[in-house]
């Protein structure tokens, strides 16, 4: 939606959203102005914390798939794309994850692997998120595979 101000000749503003058209004077603009601005800084703290909150929860999953059985592994490193298995090495503790996805590659890919992690030096709290969330139902799929067997 557009939203578009306009100030008229009578010293009033039009403001418009969309196909709406509101005539305001210039106080209620300000006043409007303050609230919309109140609204986004504490939106921003909110997302801020829920962003604090899918790191926490994707750093315990990275821990857990830590101890997991090998053969669970092998099927999702395979399947996810590597800024996704970057991602998850990336959000455990220490290097275990890393080397437990590179154990449980094939040689070819697993120093594909240590190239591209090399290479991506450093992830954003939003990509991680991102790659995670993709990640997630590939990961569920194969646990719930091997749970089966």
């Amino acid at each position: 939606m557009e939203i578009a101000t306009k100030r008229t000749k009578d010293g009033e503003y039009l403001l418009s959203m969309g196909y709406v058209t509101f005539e305001l004077p210039e106080n209620f603009l300000k006043e409007l102005t303050e609230i919309i601005s109140v609204r986004v800084n504490k939106s921003s703290e909110i997302d801020n914390e829920n962003l604090q909150k899918k790191i926490v929860a994707y750093k315990k999953l990275a821990n857990k798939l830590v101890v997991s059985n090998d053969r669970v592994i092998q099927d999702f490193a395979v399947t996810l794309e590597t800024e996704q298995l970057i991602t998850l090495a990336r959000l455990a503790d220490g290097d275990s994850m890393y080397d437990k996805i590179i154990h449980n590659l094939p040689k070819q890919n697993a120093s594909q692997f240590e190239a591209d992690y090399k290479e991506m030096g450093g992830i954003t709290e939003h990509q991680a998120i991102l790659n995670m969330e993709a990640a997630i139902p590939i990961i569920r799929r194969v646990a719930n595979k091997a749970k089966n067997l």
